[in-house]
């Protein structure tokens, strides 16, 4: 195959992917859309993930000037000097009036996504990518609040930087080893789902708001809540087998009880250690969870150039 036969296939592959791109209106099915077709792309062509995306940007750009601007300016060269100057006037007007419909339109956007994500997020269909898709859009700073991950598979889901979560669902979620240090959980649902354990085994929720969680039945093995906030956390029949409760805030005696047979062997500050009867020395060694860090930058976030 020649070298022109190579860049006619490429480029009736861009045509037809940005063709087929530039219709989808949701924009965030638009974005993880996106991020797997510049992959699949590289991985036939070999042409950088960088590159697809900035000739996206290119083609929308070019796609941005309507048909009917086009007419007006080619009108407007027709006129004598005087009508064009008068007529320049009112085209300027137009634009003015079109640039600021636009911005309108993008801040009604934004609002949609910040405001109804639970609608959003049901209808992206990211299958093996949703780890991904979340991390890209956290690393965005949408606000993923009643964001829908229910039987989700997000071993090592990587949020830095205080993610916004309130009120998410991750029942029956794989969450092992995930970075959620500094989130906003607040009233998130953990608990199970259709008899799938929601597992949060060596996960760091460390600082996190937690206020209101429901950990029914999770399995919190070796989490790590240190300096997180408890307050009418739900702990029901939750597996707490070296938990680090220690440091963590508004966590009661009755919540620790709810855990029934396991609580004895998490690991608390002493007040509450004494209070629920357990005279075995602490151990000094850190929760799996702690230790767990956030990772380097996504492979998305070396694509988009952030």
């Amino acid at each position: 195959m020649s070298q022109q036969e190579i860049t006619d296939e490429i480029l009736e592959k861009l045509k037809s992917d940005f063709e087929y791109l530039s219709t989808i209106k949701n924009i965030l099915e638009r974005e993880y859309e996106l991020i797997k077709r510049s992959k699949e792309f590289n991985e036939k062509f070999s042409i950088p993930l960088e590159d697809y995306y900035r000739l996206f940007k290119v083609y929308l750009l070019d796609k941005q000037v309507p048909d009917w601007i086009e007419r007006i300016v080619r009108l407007v060269e027709r006129l004598d000097p005087v009508a064009r100057i008068v007529q320049g006037l009112a085209f300027i007007a137009i634009i003015t009036g079109a640039v600021q419909f636009l911005q309108d339109t993008s801040k009604r956007q934004a609002q949609i996504v910040n405001e109804k994500w639970l609608t959003v997020a049901s209808n992206v269909k990211v299958g093996s990518f949703k780890r991904e898709a979340i991390e890209y859009l956290h690393e965005r700073g949408e606000i993923l609040s009643n964001l829908q991950a229910i039987d989700a598979e997000l071993s090592q889901l990587n949020l830095p930087g205080k993610a916004k979560l309130q009120r998410a669902k991750f029942n029956g979620a794989n969450l092992y080893r995930a970075y959620l240090k500094g989130a906003n959980l607040y009233r998130s649902d953990f608990s199970n789902h259709g008899g799938e354990i929601t597992n949060l085994d060596s996960a760091n929720l460390q600082d996190s708001d937690l206020r209101g969680v429901n950990f029914t039945g999770a399995n919190l093995q070796k989490a790590c809540f240190r300096g997180a906030n408890l307050e009418k956390a739900n702990f029901t029949k939750a597996y707490l087998v070296n938990t680090d409760f220690r440091g963590a805030r508004n966590l009661t005696k009755s919540q620790v009880l709810q855990a029934k047979r396991s609580y004895q062997r998490a690991l608390y500050d002493e007040d509450l250690r004494i209070a629920l009867g357990l005279n075995t020395l602490p151990s000094k060694e850190l929760a799996e969870g702690c230790k767990v860090s956030p990772r380097s930058r996504n492979w998305w976030s070396r694509v988009l150039g952030k």
